[in-house]
């Protein structure tokens, strides 16, 4: 979260996404620095654009499936600075997470960062941690009250979920998350 913070701290004024949906904490560490944050609640817009047997077998049609990334990323190419995904991807079936990346790509500006967290491998469900960004970079991560079922993500499965990128970074967290610094 360092380099982010570092990042934010002093660049121009920069457009900024957070998938884990808008608290106040997030917006005024973002809004402090001079930058401009949309806010995007992933999982929400992901349980309402899918079906649970959708989101089960992981078998969508193309067209929703590029509705759903539409409605969530209106953004033209290369505009945005950052990216805070938090642990949303684990909470998409692997195409959804696919082609999720592949889009935030083209959206972000060369030189972007991007922040992922990933729940342990070994877990098959977890609750969607809302993650609030303090003074300084530090992050407070809280489980919301739904359980969802995770998507196992190793250190290889990341890179190459990744692979388009310019660079990956790889970190541990205090609470057994693995904290990942992506670089467009």
């Amino acid at each position: 979260m360092l380099s982010l913070a570092k990042l934010l701290d002093g660049a121009p004024p920069l457009q900024v996404l957070d998938l884990g949906g808008l608290n106040q904490q997030n917006l005024d560490f973002v809004t402090g620095g001079g930058h401009r944050l949309f806010a995007e609640d992933l999982v929400l817009n992901y349980q309402t654009a899918f079906t649970p047997q959708e989101r089960l077998r992981g078998d969508v049609d193309p067209e929703k499936l590029e509705r759903f990334l539409r409605d969530c990323l209106p953004f033209p190419d290369a505009a945005l600075g950052a990216v805070l995904a938090w642990d949303r991807l684990q909470f998409l079936f692997p195409a959804a997470a696919s082609a999720l990346v592949d889009r935030l790509c083209r959206l972000m500006a060369p030189g972007a960062l991007l922040l992922a967290l990933f729940h342990p491998e070994n877990l098959a469900s977890a609750a969607p941690l809302t993650c609030r960004i303090f003074t300084g970079g530090a992050i407070q991560a809280a489980p919301r009250p739904s359980v969802l079922p995770v998507e196992p993500f190793n250190a290889r499965a990341i890179e190459r979920t990744f692979a388009s990128f310019a660079g990956v970074k790889f970190y541990m967290t205090r609470d057994s998350l693995q904290e990942v610094l992506i670089r467009r």
